[in-house]
């Protein structure tokens, strides 16, 4: 994999999430900013994953983690390279961050929650931000 690769993606990813808010703005949902159990349950588990996907998001370029055997059993093929393997936990960790943005637009079409879902997505963009790519562990790079 190419590192432009990487950063297209990575470039790429806001887009989904303009897509909820235009989805969001498009329909028409009375704003009831109450804390309901939806809500809090959205908001614990946008801020978990989002908490995950930035601790493992410098993890996953060091060679003794991408070679673990847990993340060789269900992150990679059995013979796939070092950067097919960092490229799908690459991927991994921007969908971890997504969820938060996306249990911030469900949570708002269904309870109506504006302000839980501005933090979901808040969350969603920092953790976006802390997986900009990097060069492998030992000097490698990704080209």
């Amino acid at each position: 994999m190419k590192s432009t690769v990487f950063k297209l993606i990575w470039f790429e990813f806001p887009l989904t999430k303009a897509v909820y808010a235009y989805l969001a703005y498009s329909n028409p949902v009375k704003v009831n900013n109450s804390l309901l159990p939806v809500s809090l349950l959205l908001l614990i588990i946008g801020f978990i994953t989002c908490t995950v996907s930035i601790i493992l998001s410098k993890k996953i370029y060091k060679k003794s983690f991408y070679e673990n055997k847990i993340v060789k059993t269900f992150f990679c093929k059995p013979n796939s390279d070092e950067k097919t393997t960092i490229f799908g936990l690459f991927a991994a960790m921007l969908g971890l961050a997504e969820t938060a943005a996306l249990f911030g637009f469900v949570q708002y079409i269904i309870t109506g929650n504006l302000i839980v879902g501005i933090i979901l997505f808040a969350f969603c963009f920092i953790a976006w931000l802390f997986n900009y790519p990097k060069a492998i562990e030992n000097g490698g790079k990704l080209d």
